[in-house]
């Protein structure tokens, strides 16, 4: 069983979740005021591609303070205190920054972005075939086969790609890399520790996934109930905490993509839609015609 809290520390930490709460709402609010402000731009291709990836951490951290206790994105008359509610948005948040800084990178070359993209386009290409053939859809595939060939041929003949060591070129070839460096190179590049990374993506996977861990220690009316409890309120807290500086990082390298999104940076008062009243634009007032 936990060790219970004493009443001085269960009250640290429930102003720990609430500032870990407030600091992820400030960060959610900044990243999807940003995404907004990008709307149509011309951009280098791997700054375009960019902006989808962080559309999709805006789109998760949305997900996760919507699903989070005591929010302000929601109206709710009970509080559900369950870890999972989060595991899984977090977890995405994490490994989608990694994507997001891989492709926002300047490369080095033409021929590098080249390899790039290219090996994302195969990854997708032969998931889908197999997802496809997995759930019997074969002929919805038509001519991905061909395409995967065609993206084969692209790689094979870029020099940047022939660089590289036989075993990435043979990962890569087989779709089943979605980037040319290992997760721990990515890891590397992010300046997060990979021990502690591993420590939480373990964890959070197994609330993700309803796995041994998320079960085994349930406790009546406490722990993995979704009543209000320390380990799951400090789990939450430390999730939140750590997505929202992983948030503002992204967020930091998209204003320097785009610095003219930088004023729409406005903490809780970042306008967007849609999102809780107070942070929805405010519509130009019409001016009143005079009567004579």
């Amino acid at each position: 069983m936990d060790i219970e809290m004493t009443p001085a520390e269960k009250i640290k930490l429930n102003q720990l979740y609430n500032a870990s709460l407030m600091k992820f709402d400030h960060a959610t609010c900044e990243a999807v005021a940003v995404s907004q402000s990008i709307g149509t731009q011309m951009a280098e291709a791997h700054i375009g591609h960019s902006t989808y990836i962080f559309a999709r951490l805006c789109n998760h951290a949305i997900s996760m303070i919507s699903g989070v206790p005591r929010s302000r994105w929601v109206r709710a008359d009970f509080e559900q205190w369950d870890f999972g509610s989060a595991a899984g948005h977090s977890r995405a948040i994490l490994e989608g920054y990694l994507l997001f800084i891989y492709i926002v990178e300047t490369p080095s070359s033409q021929e590098e972005w080249s390899t790039k993209i290219n090996v994302m386009f195969l990854n997708d290409c032969v998931r889908r075939i197999k997802m496809m053939t997995n759930i019997g859809a074969a002929a919805d595939f038509d001519g991905m086969e061909q395409q995967a060939e065609e993206l084969r041929g692209r790689l094979n003949s870029n020099p940047w790609f022939q660089a590289l060591s036989s075993q990435v070129k043979k990962r890569c070839l087989s779709g089943d890399n979605l980037m040319i460096p290992s997760r721990d190179e990515m890891l590397a590049r992010a300046g997060w520790d990979k021990e502690t990374f591993y420590a939480y993506w373990d964890l959070l996977s197994q609330y993700a996934h309803v796995l041994p861990i998320s079960f085994f220690r349930m406790e009546p009316n406490g722990r993995g109930t979704g009543l209000e409890n320390d380990t799951d309120k400090g789990y939450l807290a430390t999730m939140l905490d750590m997505c929202a500086d992983t948030l503002v990082s992204a967020t930091d390298l998209m204003t320097e993509a785009f610095p003219d999104t930088a004023t729409a940076r406005q903490g809780l008062k970042s306008k967007f839609d849609p999102g809780p009243r107070s942070n929805r634009p405010i519509p130009p007032q019409t001016k009143r015609k005079k009567r004579r």
